[in-house]
């Protein structure tokens, strides 16, 4: 099984293909979001990836070029989550690139 990077970023995944990733990968971070489940990055295959998931149940699977650039990614998403907390009236796309 690949999962090759592809010109369009995020890459949905379903939960067989999410199981079988999971036996092969490494989780390097994993964090809670407490609103839309954990959000981790991982290596897969030598690759760097970060694994989230969207209100709607989609599993979804980001390729970086680098453990830095998938940490900044994580940071990212979790300061808008708190911000989310706070009442901000911020939303994520989770469909951006």
């Amino acid at each position: 099984m690949s999962v090759a990077p592809t010109a369009v970023s995020p890459r949905e995944v379903d939960a067989r293909t999410w199981g079988a990733i999971l036996l092969r990968a490494g989780v390097v971070r994993e964090e809670d979001t407490t609103l839309a489940g954990p959000i981790r990055v991982l290596v897969f295959d030598g690759e760097h990836w970060v694994q989230e998931q969207a209100p709607d149940g989609r599993l979804l699977l980001r390729r970086f070029d680098d453990r830095a650039a998938a940490d900044a990614f994580v940071d990212r998403r979790l300061e808008t989550y708190d911000r989310m907390w706070d009442g901000c009236g911020c939303k994520i796309d989770y469909d951006e690139p």
